[in-house]
């Protein structure tokens, strides 16, 4: 009787382990084929990102004017919310696409810069110039380098190892502003023309929550304001200053600031003109909508007149 009781015993054993060998070949199948570990590094590609729209030409390119990836040398990249390291920037001989490799050669102990099968997926965050949670201060006053210098862009996107190689689409994640000042007989007669913009975020960081959201916001609760760079004379487009005719502006300007919302808050001056020993300011009412976005363009077109001042204010991407 053992022995039977023994054999029996053992004849259950054996079709339970070709079961489990069975379930453990369909979870194969639905992975995907494993790839040879050390083999399939994590490098991405990026496509050209968008040009912030701008009147000049400038002798020098970058992501903000030419939106090529010209001067970017290395990004950050984060991957399934956890792990990151530094990349490389290698651009296409025309800089309108880039590769991006890690920076250092990777260990086998870093799992998510590996792809792992045919059917691995990742999400990828990358961005430049800063730390997650690292605080820049901007400049108060605005300088042609600095339209790059504070140009940060980024993406946050899932890929798959079958299309690891369609190019990850970059975003400027400031905000642009420009400020447009119509040509008066009261101005070309000015002896001194100051522009400024009021009530900005002085300082800003790149952050990431939780629940997805991949911004750049202010880092503290001081404001400051801001004097533009004023960009070389004839260069300017025609712009429209609220009377449906193009005219080229006596002058403009233009600087990056932290995307923000006064929309609905009255009573915020936010921009400011100085006109010799005149000052004239521009503030918020309750029905204006302004809200400095993402990746946008704000435009003040601006008339100043010996009593006051007329201002348009437009939006665009």
């Amino acid at each position: 009787m053992k022995c039977r009781i023994l054999r029996h015993k053992f004849a259950l054993g054996l079709v339970a382990a070709l079961t489990f060998a069975s379930c453990s070949q369909d979870e194969l199948t639905e992975q995907g084929t494993p790839l040879p570990v050390g083999q399939y590094p994590l490098e991405l590609a990026a496509d050209g990102l968008q040009a912030v729209a701008t009147p000049e030409q400038p002798a020098t390119r970058g992501t903000f004017f030419e939106g090529d990836w010209d001067g970017v040398t290395s990004v950050r990249v984060r991957v399934n919310d956890q792990q990151e390291k530094e990349y490389s920037v290698t651009p296409s001989e025309d800089k309108k696409t880039a590769r991006l490799a890690p920076a250092e050669p990777l260990g086998l102990d870093d799992n998510l810069f590996w792809w792992n099968s045919t059917t691995d997926e990742k999400t990828v965050m990358a961005w430049t110039k800063y730390a997650l949670n690292e605080k820049f201060t901007l400049p108060t006053i605005w300088e042609k380098k600095h339209l790059d210098q504070f140009d940060i862009i980024g993406v946050r996107q899932t890929i798959g190892f079958e299309d690891k190689d369609e190019p990850l689409t970059f975003q400027h994640m400031m905000t642009k502003v420009v400020i447009n000042i119509r040509e008066t007989e009261y101005l070309k007669v000015a002896k001194n023309i100051k522009v400024q913009l009021l009530n900005m975020a002085a300082d800003g960081r790149v952050v990431f929550y939780a629940y997805g959201l991949f911004i750049v916001e202010r880092a503290t609760t001081t404001s400051t304001a801001f004097t533009p760079y004023r960009l070389p004379q004839g260069v300017y487009k025609e712009v429209d200053f609220g009377d449906g005719q193009l005219e080229v502006p006596f002058a403009s300007y233009t600087l990056l600031v932290v995307p923000t919302n006064t929309a609905g808050i009255p009573g915020i001056e936010i921009l400011q003109i100085e006109v010799d020993d005149a000052i004239y300011k521009l503030k918020t009412e309750t029905a204006l909508d302004l809200i400095y976005k993402p990746g946008q363009v704000t435009t003040f077109n601006v008339t100043v007149k010996e009593n006051g001042l007329d201002a348009t204010v437009g939006q665009s991407i």
